[in-house]
């Protein structure tokens, strides 16, 4: 059984480095879920609200709130705001928290920062 290289830039982890106890991966995996539950959970609530209304509360929905706007296309223009507001919210967050726990994971293989 012979045992491959590792690719070209891709080294193993340096003799006597171990990767920092802040770049465990289940760590980084826990750290990216919780506060994505969260969000993506009140984005989908907002989208569950909207098609029960529309199939249920017609009439509601038709209720004038300013000149041609009515509620439901106010509901409609606030779902795409939140779930533009959602995907920028998680690249902030994956840049901020996730990416240094990314680079720690590397750094014991040789891995170069902004490497995929």
């Amino acid at each position: 059984m012979s045992h491959a290289a590792p690719p070209p830039g891709r080294q193993g982890p340096r003799p006597g480095a171990a990767a920092p106890p802040e770049a465990d991966p289940t760590r980084l995996l826990a750290q990216r879920l919780r506060p994505v539950f969260a969000v993506t959970g009140a984005v989908v609530g907002l989208y569950l609200l909207n098609a029960l209304l529309a199939a249920q509360a017609r009439e509601f929905l038709g209720i004038q709130v300013v000149g041609p706007l009515n509620i439901g296309l106010a509901l409609g223009l606030l779902q795409c705001v939140t779930t533009v507001w959602a995907g920028r919210w998680y690249a902030r967050h994956a840049q901020a928290s996730l990416d240094p726990l990314g680079a720690g994971l590397r750094a014991p293989y040789g891995g170069q920062e902004g490497e995929r």
